[in-house]
């Protein structure tokens, strides 16, 4: 497991976040949106983003919040342009990003600091693999992993110049079933719902 402590003061700040986020108390889905820039592909485009909260603001018991760093101040504003969503700070540092984390219930992310920041916080992650090894993450059974619908990852690529990218073909009812199966584990008082990796042919389930 990962070792990550938050302090009493940040812990306070994660709540009083959450209840601003979510005042009729509900799930609160953290949506981490960047990646770093050494394999760019890590992160889904702004309108399949887009497309995935469309389906998320479906469901009246979710609240969806995206995340993300400095970088990602101005994508953000983009992918939530006319959509009913929080954008979480992203100016004020690696700390503060983690108080954020920290007021989610559940997070989405490629494989990128965010998803990492989400599992030492001990929160149930929907992680997506595009050219990354979804084997080297362990979620720690608060988790499920989703593979992009390509026959050409993993590979750990810097550059591509393919017409379909890996980051458009992340399956969004896999995602939501991701998310459904994280509200269950919330809302189980043993929390032992294992880690579960989904291709291509796993069955949508509606929350």
């Amino acid at each position: 497991e990962y070792v990550l402590n938050l302090d009493s003061s940040e812990k306070q700040e994660a709540q009083n976040r959450k209840m601003t986020w979510a005042p009729r108390q509900q799930i609160v889905v953290g949506i981490n949106t960047g990646c770093a820039t050494l394999i760019p592909y890590k992160k889904m485009s702004i309108d399949l983003h887009r497309q995935l909260i469309e389906k998320l603001l479906e469901y009246e018991n979710l609240k969806v919040v995206l995340l993300g760093g400095r970088e990602d101040t101005q994508r953000n504003a983009q992918i939530a342009q006319g959509l009913s969503i929080v954008s979480s700070p992203t100016e004020n540092g690696i700390r503060d990003g983690l108080i954020s984390v920290e007021a989610c219930d559940i997070v989405i992310s490629g494989d990128s600091l965010g998803m990492h920041m989400a599992i030492a916080l001990k929160k149930y992650v929907v992680a997506w693999f595009g050219p990354t090894c979804p084997q080297e993450i362990d979620l720690y059974g608060r988790g499920t992993k989703v593979l992009a619908q390509v026959g050409c990852g993993p590979c750990w690529k810097r550059s591509c110049h393919n017409l379909v990218m890996c980051y458009d073909q992340v399956p969004i009812d896999q995602i939501l079933s991701g998310v459904q199966k994280g509200v269950r584990w919330i809302s189980s008082s043993s929390k032992q719902h294992s880690s579960e990796t989904f291709s291509s042919a796993s069955p949508f389930l509606g929350l």
